[in-house]
């Protein structure tokens, strides 16, 4: 595909609030802002771009033609048809559906004025707050209310645009819960859903089209994102500021589309619900460099006793990576199987990792790792220890036992006394007495795991 890089100049800078709907709104900086997702007086959060292309906060005007125009700001057409209707009652943007089928949809169109009027490439930042209400109790919807951006959508009928004018598009769908709800991003091989959220949210939506992988300032503050080319990331954050991404790397519907130069928001009939919509802004975010992934340190093999289910396989949380200027540090990883794991059969299986590149790195060559896990017969216990503080074997611990869900461990006197007792295998005994002293010599252990119907007795012991 040919390369759709457009990158603008950029400062970190803060847009005043927009009062007027009809007004263009130009290029500001040094203008204090909220907290990301703290709630502004001034409509909607000011995003860290050189580039507003559209920023609409309701505030204006209770009567929703005053928003359809040819200003910068303005819809091109606000339209409904069948049992939905929509308002600007409330300072927001309301969509209310209330059933039915055919022509029961309703929209608001942004067609004509294009963001991006060059049309090349682009990196958009799309938000707005949302909030769900009056959805059919103990009903899921698979679809609902969709936001399209892409280019070469026309009209104003309410209706879904369809694929081949959307570059990336979202669901927002209620769900059984009165006032909850998913977002659902819209791609190719199928939607890709978000956990279940409640009452109302800043919706961050970054969209990439620049022709290579994109790092941003994420709306935590603190991290740097990164979302492939011709991809999506969405963020959520809540009403006490709390960021979360939701939704990573949603592939595009239509990557071909040489540019982001328009928006929809429309719904699909065949269910009930009412949204309202505040505060939308669309940017041009800056891109901030990503540096890329070039090589992963191989991991040894890994040993576990049998019955291990996969997710407590003792697999490394991180690996070491190699980043292209040659330093190096740890990239989490998630582990699949790539052969089929028998957790009942002794021997070797090789599962994968999949890197989650860290802030300011991208894995844009889908680089993995490999290993063995070596499934053996034995628990392996170890029958000394020196608990002398000097930091080295102060615990006695068995590190198989977190391979189970349950295990309990115990350790006896020469008496009978029960000196420690423990279901947790991440505690261990610190070698004390029941004075608190550490006693030289053997002591008693009995060590239980039910999956395998196993009782262990034995020594241990205390050395200084």
């Amino acid at each position: 595909m040919t390369a759709k890089y457009y990158l603008k100049s950029a400062i970190l800078i803060f847009i005043a609030a927009f009062s007027a709907c009809t007004a263009d709104i130009k290029e500001a900086a040094d203008i204090d802002v909220p907290a990301p997702g703290k709630k502004s007086d001034t409509g909607p959060t000011p995003t860290n771009s050189a580039q507003i292309y559209f920023q609409q906060d309701f505030n204006s005007s209770t009567d929703y033609r005053d928003y359809i125009g040819t200003g910068t700001n303005q819809f091109d057409g606000l339209s409904f048809n069948g049992n939905a209707t929509l308002n600007t009652l409330n300072n927001t943007l309301q969509i209310v559906k209330v059933g039915g089928s055919g022509t029961n949809r309703a929209s608001a169109s942004k067609t004509t004025t294009p963001f991006n009027p060059t049309g090349v490439g682009g990196f958009l930042r799309f938000e707005m707050d949302i909030e769900i209400s009056d959805n059919t109790p103990g009903t899921n919807v698979s679809n609902g209310f969709l936001f399209s951006v892409g280019m070469g959508m026309s009209g104003t009928a309410p209706a879904d645009p369809g694929n081949t004018t959307v570059h990336s598009a979202i669901y927002i769908s209620p769900v059984a819960t009165t006032g909850a709800f998913v977002i659902r991003g819209r791609a190719p091989s199928g939607n890709i859903s978000s956990d279940p959220l409640e009452g109302k949210h800043k919706i961050i939506w970054f969209i990439n089209n620049s022709g290579r992988p994109a790092g941003y300032l994420a709306p935590d503050g603190e991290t740097i994102g990164s979302v492939l080319d011709d991809a999506a990331d969405v963020w959520v954050v809540d009403q006490e500021g709390n960021a979360k991404l939701m939704l990573d790397d949603v592939p595009a519907l239509t990557p071909e589309l040489a540019g982001l130069r328009q928006f929809k928001i429309s719904n699909n009939a065949n269910f009930v619900g009412t949204i309202d919509i505040d505060n939308i802004l669309i940017a041009e975010e800056p891109v901030i460099p990503l540096r890329k992934i070039t090589a992963i340190t191989p991991v040894p093999e890994v040993s576990a006793p049998i019955k291990t289910i996969f997710r407590l396989l003792p697999l490394p949380k991180t690996v070491e990576v190699t980043l292209e200027d040659g330093e190096k540090q740890m990239a989490e990883v998630r582990w699949s199987e790539i052969t089929k794991y028998n957790q009942y059969r002794l021997g070797e299986y090789e599962v994968r990792g999949d890197l989650i590149a860290g802030s300011g790195t991208v894995n844009s060559e889908f680089l993995f790792t490999t290993t063995k896990v070596k499934l053996r017969e034995n628990i392996n216990i170890i029958n000394t220890f020196s608990p002398n503080g000097d930091g080295i074997n102060d615990t006695w611990l068995i590190p198989d036992l977190q391979c189970y869900t349950r295990s309990s461990v115990e350790v006896l006197d020469r008496d009978g006394r029960r000196l420690f007792y423990s279901t947790d295998p991440t505690v261990g005994w610190d070698g004390k007495n029941k004075d608190g002293k550490v006693i030289p010599g053997s002591y008693f252990y009995i060590i239980k795991v039910p999956d395998l119907l196993l009782e262990e007795r034995g020594t241990v012991t205390v050395i200084k």
